[in-house]
């Protein structure tokens, strides 16, 4: 149940629109260059491949973490 609570609070202050597909996929390239535990290198990596009108902290540390945990859960992965 704490675990639930945790995840909500990030996604409550991720960004409240959606990634686009060519974010999401600079997103898990660079998380599978630089390592799922580097998100200053990912978010860095990122940011020259943002869309047009993204705010500056778009791509923070953060929100890379958070939308990266997102993808996760939404995309089956074989086993």
């Amino acid at each position: 149940m704490a675990s639930g609570v945790g995840k909500h609070k990030l996604l409550a202050m991720g960004p409240t629109e959606a990634w686009s597909v060519r974010e999401k996929l600079c997103l898990a390239t660079s998380v599978m260059k630089s390592g799922d535990q580097n998100w200053v290198s990912v978010s860095r990596a990122i940011k020259l491949f943002a869309d047009a009108g993204r705010p500056p902290d778009w791509f923070s540390q953060k929100h890379c973490a958070s939308q990266y945990s997102e993808l996760l859960e939404t995309t089956e992965t074989p086993k």
